[in-house]
């Protein structure tokens, strides 16, 4: 009777791990699952090849092809997040190759996502400062001028 109440209790511990991400399905598992780089440079031909043996044995190579990510500081962080997975066997430069084949990708095919995110991003960076929280800090901060101030009609665009 103990023998059945603990394979009992084991199968329902194994059962309620967590999902591994190749377990999951994301929308951007749903699209396109290669990418035809026959018109890349030679390199990002290279760097795809890798790109796709590494990226495609934790989750579906779709989901990095068609997610909305587009900039290099979101391929940055998602490279580097996923160089450090258990099992990722993504050394460094490794994880710096397929990075730079990602941010290559979305300049050609993301273009329009990479504009909208660049000028939404600039817009952001023109937004005014917080105000100062002294007058000695407000004595020694630069003018704001009108330019500064004004809000971009872009921003909060969503793709």
């Amino acid at each position: 009777m103990k023998l059945i109440v603990l394979t009992a209790a084991l199968a329902a511990a194994l059962s309620a791990r967590p999902a591994r991400a190749q377990d999951q399905t994301f929308s951007a598992d749903n699209g396109p699952d290669s990418i035809d780089v026959s018109k890349y440079p030679k390199d990002q031909q290279e760097a795809y090849k890798l790109f796709a043996q590494k990226c495609s044995t934790c989750h579906t190579l779709a989901r990095p092809i068609n997610i909305d990510y587009a900039t290099p500081a979101e391929w940055d962080k998602t490279v580097n997040t996923m160089r450090h997975k258990p099992h990722a066997g993504i050394s460094e430069d490794t994880a710096k190759t397929i990075e730079n084949f990602l941010i290559y990708d979305s300049s050609v095919r993301k273009k329009s996502l990479l504009a909208q995110k660049e000028k939404a991003a600039g817009s952001a960076s023109a937004a005014p400062a917080s105000p100062a929280p002294s007058s000695a800090a407000s004595a020694a901060a630069p003018a704001t001028t009108a330019a500064s101030t004004s809000s971009s009609s872009g921003a909060g665009t969503k793709n």
